[in-house]
């Protein structure tokens, strides 16, 4: 048998095969299937599938965390449905308002365990791979399928390795290390791609600073990202799991289940990164990967802070904040006139601790804003949303135009500690932080397979879709419509990396039902004019990663509402794919047609010959797989 990678190790367990090849597509049975707020919509689906019971409720985990507490009567209702069918389902495994962020409360819960899968309807699912699971996101539509019957597929994707060396610097973070890592990667440059972190560097690693790492590969496009767990992550799940008379005994059943990367695995690629030449960073609006030397951006007037959210809202980021706020002396800081510091702590157990060790004190003292445990502002729903021409520091994940609620703000990303001191100067600082104008942060080393050094995505689900496990064969001749497929339709064409809080605000997710409410906000961040002015039969043209971002599967309903049947790309983001598939949408990538296609201009698919008729001539595409 060929060496595998822990990802291919990890899907072929959950798919009960002995071996995975990249490329394979296997039907898969997650040990947990991950749910929140969006649960009120996932049961709608569910019900309109025919269902009545759920698979398998032991394996369900639904915790509401994204408004909450329910900032609106909507978001209670949408609340009370999801009680009112968690009692009728039977289902042990639900959090409510206040326990904490789904990703941190599974963690802690240890409702996922290393070498296992956990499936979500959220793009931050990654985050689990933390302490050596297989974590990934998928679409709501999808999650009902998971409720129905316990499987769905997956294509075994290639995997980077990431290989960490030497140790931070006092006063530098995760979050500076995830976000150089994201600048070097790129927008995208892990779409359907596995990320897997190694080398000795992974060992200096605490639980926290691993949770960081592992949820902000979400923002490269990762399907899912992989620290090999060791002693530290044994003992955290332990602690957290039994008694302590029952402690090794736990430890070494866990141990047992991990999986490890065969040595000789192959991978697309390797960034090697020296530990000890990262300096702080901040990501500039409005990408995550936008990111530059945290010198660079000081003395940027600020009007919100922001500390908390799945990334940066544990213990050990709220003593950072506090440790700033804070004098040795004891005397506390004061958030600078005009600006408001707002902090949720990741989950109630936190909240706790850090009311037990005074951090709660200290924020109170320094005039923070103290919010229940859970996502607080970071998807724009409430406690938090900035005004028009305000500019925000925060620790969150994603610093996307409309990220928190309002287009015309700005975010910047950062680590609690610069946080905190922003807070306190009133502006982006860095004083207790000794920082490098210029810093060597990586070398591409091996980063060549399928990858050079403006590394691109690799194509997404086009002709290695067409490698089928026994599993899931591939449909006969004779199932496979014959019938040509042409479509005619004039084109609005926008550029790269388009995500979907610009395609459906996240500010909607919650209070919007159908999809005629949803095509009326579409691309309302990106292009005001285009729900008043898309007929149907209009075709979107795109560069390379449309789609990234949130799991939102409002953001394909809304363009396949408003009459788009078919995308052409440069690349998608894996789960935009995914939605696009499952909704009956055409997704077609084709970066040779995408250069050469004019905005408004009407040009022809022929999806069955695989060719785009446009102004510029004739560009084929590859053939969509049967499945």
């Amino acid at each position: 048998m060929l060496p595998q990678t822990f990802t291919q190790k990890a899907i072929a367990r959950a798919a009960g095969l002995d071996y995975a090849a990249v490329g394979q597509i296997v039907t898969v049975r997650p040990d947990r299937i991950l749910s929140h707020d969006n649960s009120a919509a996932i049961i709608r689906i569910f019900r309109s599938l025919g269902q009545e019971r759920v698979h398998d409720p032991q394996r369900l985990v639904i915790v509401l965390d994204h408004a909450s507490p329910a900032p609106t009567p909507v978001h209670a209702r949408n609340h009370a449905q999801i009680r009112a069918f968690v009692r009728e389902q039977d289902i042990p495994h639900f959090f409510d308002v206040g326990r904490g962020v789904c990703h941190q409360v599974v963690s802690e819960e240890a409702l996922i365990l290393p070498g296992q899968m956990l499936l979500g309807a959220d793009s931050h699912t990654p985050h689990a791979g933390w302490m050596g699971a297989f974590a990934a996101g998928l679409g709501r539509s999808e999650v009902a399928k998971l409720w129905a019957t316990g499987e769905i597929w997956l294509r075994v994707p290639e995997t980077i390795r990431i290989e960490l060396r030497g140790r931070l610097r006092p006063g530098v973070s995760a979050k500076d290390l995830g976000l150089w890592i994201l600048r070097a990667l790129g927008p995208g440059g892990a779409a359907y791609r596995a990320l897997e972190f190694a080398g000795p560097g992974v060992a200096g690693l605490t639980a926290a600073q691993r949770m960081t790492l592992a949820n902000l590969m979400a923002e490269a496009g990762a399907k899912n990202a992989y620290l090999p767990p060791d002693a530290r992550v044994f003992a955290w799940l332990a602690r957290r799991s039994v008694s302590s008379n029952q402690y090794s005994v736990f430890s070494e059943q866990v141990r047992e289940m991990a999986l490890y990367p065969d040595e000789g695995a192959s991978y697309a690629g390797v960034l090697t990164v020296n530990l000890d030449e990262i300096a702080p960073a901040i990501a500039r609006p409005h990408s995550p990967a936008n990111v530059v030397d945290l010198a660079q951006v000081v003395g940027e007037p600020i009007d919100e802070a922001f500390i908390g959210t799945c990334t940066n809202g544990r213990l050990e980021d709220l003593a950072a904040a506090a440790a700033v706020l804070r004098n040795a002396d004891g005397v506390v800081k004061r958030v600078a006139a005009g600006v408001r510091l707002i902090i949720t702590p990741a989950s109630s157990q936190v909240l706790q601790q850090a009311l037990e060790l005074g951090y709660i004190q200290t924020f109170v003292e320094a005039g923070a804003i103290v919010g229940a445990p859970g996502c607080g502002p970071c998807m724009g729903n409430h406690f938090g949303v900035p005004a028009a021409g305000e500019r925000v520091i925060s620790t969150a994940n994603r610093n996307f135009r409309g990220r928190m609620g309002e287009p015309e703000s700005e975010v910047y990303l950062a680590s609690p500690a610069v946080v905190a001191a922003s807070a306190v100067a009133g502006r982006v600082a860095a004083e207790t932080f000794e920082v490098s104008q210029t810093s060597k942060v990586w070398s591409r080393g091996a980063y060549a397979h399928n990858a050079p050094a403006n590394a691109r995505p690799l194509p997404i689900l086009t002709a290695s879709l067409a490698q089928a496990s026994s599993s899931s064969p591939a449909p006969k001749t004779s199932e496979v419509s014959q019938t040509s497929e042409v479509y005619t339709g004039r084109v609005w064409k926008y550029g790269d990396h388009v995500n979907t809080d610009v395609i459906f605000p996240g500010k909607y997710t919650y209070t919007l039902h159908t999809p005629q409410e949803f095509a009326a906000h579409a691309l309302e961040d990106l292009d005001p004019s285009f729900a008043a002015r898309v007929q149907p039969g209009d075709i979107i043209v795109a560069g390379e990663n449309w789609g990234t971002g949130s799991s939102r599967e409002q953001a394909v309903t809304a363009l396949k509402a408003a009459g788009v049947r078919i995308i052409i790309a440069s690349s998608f983001a894996r789960i935009y794919y995914r939605n696009m598939v499952n909704s009956g949408m055409t997704p077609i990538i084709a970066p040779d047609a995408v250069a050469a296609i004019q905005p408004a201009e009407t040009i022809q698919v022929d999806v069955t010959a695989g060719v785009i008729h446009c102004a510029a001539g004739e560009f084929p595409f590859p053939p969509l797989s049967p499945h």
